[in-house]
């Protein structure tokens, strides 16, 4: 929305109506004195193009709403309005994303488009683009939360998806995101072998101490998850044994 061009064609306008209406008392004046509004309206006007070029949108509101109780029918006021609203809620959501406070801006912004309805191009692009960052960060909340390789793959495919489907905005997050699947499929390995030494560990002392059953029980994981090291390692160790239970 090309907001510095809409303020700069209702700025003309609403200084066409108040001229209008100033020349007005000047003319109905000759038989009684000038009434003071149309000066005021001049006065809350110049006062509301000040707030607007200092982007001050808080008190452009007041402005607007002192001279909507001077000029009620003014047809203007109410795209004005809604060009500042507009600013306003953009410029708050900016400034708490500036802060780290993502999901603080995509409650200002559900809030506007609540009461206002989403019709603002560039309070709904603004929504579009934090909403995703906040997605982005839960993602990303859950794939640091991740406490075993299965979970931090599940969390990162999950990221990296998400990134390449919003690449514009999120250049880097794919790789990001690829780096982490690679960073899972190492723990596995590693996760897979703490697993399987301590498996060994309990295969062995169940064996040593007589727990047929349970021996053989962990023999079968063995052979399914140890490697040949390993599982073979284990066979030998029951060979050696002098009375193997």
């Amino acid at each position: 929305m090309k907001t510095s061009s809409a303020h700069h064609n209702i700025r003309h306008a609403l200084f066409t109506a108040i001229l209008a209406g100033t020349a007005f008392s000047c003319i109905v004046s000759c038989s009684k004195p000038a009434p003071e509004t149309p000066m005021e309206r001049s006065r809350v006007l110049l006062r509301l193009f000040g707030d607007l070029d200092r982007r001050d949108n808080a008190e452009a509101l007041k402005s607007i709403e002192t001279y909507r109780n001077l000029e009620p029918t003014d047809p203007f006021l109410p795209e004005l309005e809604h060009i500042v609203r507009a600013n306003s809620v953009i410029a708050s959501a900016r400034g708490k994303l500036d802060a780290g406070d993502v999901a603080g801006a995509a409650a200002d912004l559900d809030a506007y488009c609540l009461k206002y309805g989403d019709v603002n191009k560039s309070v709904s692009e603004a929504k579009t683009k934090v909403d995703l960052l906040l997605e982005a960060q839960r993602l990303n909340e859950k794939l640091l939360a991740a406490d075993f390789s299965d979970d931090l793959r599940t969390a990162a495919v999950d990221l990296d998806k998400f990134g390449k489907a919003n690449s514009k905005l999120f250049p880097n997050l794919s790789a990001y995101a690829t780096a982490k699947i690679r960073e899972a499929d190492k723990r596995a390995v590693v996760e897979k072998d703490d697993a399987c030494a301590a498996l060994l560990l309990d295969a062995m002392d169940a064996a040593a101490a007589g727990r047929k059953a349970e021996a053989a029980a962990l023999a079968t994981l063995l052979e399914l998850n140890a490697d040949a090291a390993q599982l073979a390692g284990f066979k030998a160790w029951l060979r050696r044994r002098p009375a193997n239970p």
